[in-house]
């Protein structure tokens, strides 16, 4: 599940910030036939507060495997001179048996991240007679990230249309967010060479105009760096992407199904 959320995050680019609520919802599937997952994500603005809300879901078998697994995340903040400033980040995954909430909470001033940890509910483990046994869980834990980032994964992917109008074809960025991944939140954007953007529309099946790569620097199935190809349309959304590297079955593609927006 937690590569469909990783999958799923960069769809968000370029929301119209002066929008009222915009609510987009989009599939994921591996390989031809096998469905992974839903997924729906919320933007909400007023005066000046925002929030932004992604719910993923299992489908079908992965929802068998997963044990009915679902991720929310979310972003709190506010929005000054076009930029999304969070304030606190949440992840929340949970299934039939547990919940797991990591909250990020931003100390600007100090240019500190606090987290604060909560797990409840039910785990199986082995006892010493090799036989499972439900134990009940309730664990609490405070801490501070030894790495700091003005932006989390949400924010971060809002704020990123601001950035790539500047980059250059054929060069590499490194960007970081709260949330990305462990290597202290590391992501790459890669704009494509004429000669590698035709590469990538033969992959990415759309007639969108700007297309790149992102690097979310985890090793992925038997992609070390994650990438991930991404096509924006005219609005500035991801309509496609593609994980590459996929074992098996081929790879992993999202796909925008539906998109409203209410403006003010």
């Amino acid at each position: 599940m937690k590569k469909i959320i990783l999958l799923l995050i960069p769809f968000f680019l370029s929301i119209n910030i002066f929008a009222q609520e915009v609510v987009a919802k989009y599939s994921v599937t591996y390989g031809k036939f096998l469905k992974l997952g839903i997924a729906e994500t919320k933007l909400n603005i007023k005066n000046n507060e925002y929030k932004i809300s992604i719910i993923a879901k299992t489908t079908g078998m992965a929802k068998f495997l997963s044990n009915k697994r679902v991720e929310i995340y979310e972003s709190y903040g506010k929005v000054i001179n076009n930029i999304f400033i969070p304030k606190k980040f949440v992840k929340i995954k949970k299934d039939s048996l547990k919940k797991r909430i990591k909250t990020y909470t931003f100390d600007r001033k100090n240019k500190k991240i606090l987290l604060h940890y909560l797990q409840i509910g039910k785990e199986k483990r082995f006892n010493q007679d090799h036989e499972y046994k439900t134990i009940e869980i309730n664990k609490v834990e405070e801490s501070i990230l030894d790495y700091y980032a003005e932006n989390d994964i949400l924010s971060l992917f809002f704020n990123i249309k601001l950035k790539i109008q500047k980059f250059e074809d054929g060069k590499e960025y490194t960007l970081n967010a709260v949330g990305a991944n462990k290597t202290k939140g590391v992501i790459n954007i890669l704009m494509p060479s004429s000669k590698q953007l035709k590469n990538m529309n033969k992959v990415l099946k759309t007639e969108d105009k700007t297309k790149f790569t992102a690097y979310i620097n985890q090793k992925i199935f038997q992609s070390k760096r994650g990438e991930l190809l991404l096509s924006l349309n005219n609005y500035g959304f991801c309509t496609f992407a593609v994980l590459k590297d996929v074992l098996l079955f081929g790879d992993i593609v999202g796909k925008m199904i539906e998109f409203k927006v209410k403006d003010d």
